[in-house]
């Protein structure tokens, strides 16, 4: 295995990883069993595939390694992003929140408390840690999978082709 070359194709599967689950209306895609952080994986693994000019085996060990690289890059862009969407246009989904409440009529005490709760969260700057948190578990283990999925494709394309 070659760490410069997996740093880098980390490095591109995490910025496709973090985009798609952090840009607004693309991070839709997650929506089905996050396959953008997947595809963020599979990006990765590709990536690092097509920086040998001979093409060999793929074995699982890299595809692993590829992948969890790929899932931490993503975490650390991921909450990039985020903070910079924050900085430009604050809570937005707590202000699309506040908007779709104010069309109803009559709205329960306990989703007022909710809200409450979660701007002062918002404030405290607890959601920050949190997404950090969240990314840093979830963005491995779904980068790695796609990573391995990829690897059983471009595998059994090579053995074919032999």
């Amino acid at each position: 295995m070659d760490n410069q070359r997996i740093m880098a194709a980390g490095f591109v599967g995490g910025l496709v990883a973090g985009a798609l689950n952090s840009i607004p209306i693309l991070n839709f895609i997650n929506c089905f069993c996050c396959a953008g952080i997947m595809l963020g994986g599979a990006v990765a693994l590709i990536y690092y595939d097509r920086s040998f000019t001979v093409r060999e085996y793929i074995n699982p060990a890299t595809a692993v390694t590829v992948g969890i690289t790929a899932g931490l890059f993503g975490a650390f862009i991921s909450l990039g992003i985020d903070y910079l969407i924050y900085i430009n246009f604050g809570h937005w989904e707590l202000d699309f929140m506040y908007d779709v409440l104010e069309a109803i009529e009559e709205v329960p005490p306990v989703i007022e408390e909710m809200l409450y709760e979660l701007e002062q969260d918002l404030q405290a700057g607890f959601i920050w840690g949190s997404l950090l948190f969240r990314n840093l578990i979830l963005m491995p283990i779904f980068c790695l999978i796609g990573a391995m999925i990829t690897r059983v494709y471009i595998n059994k394309n090579r053995e074919e082709s032999i």
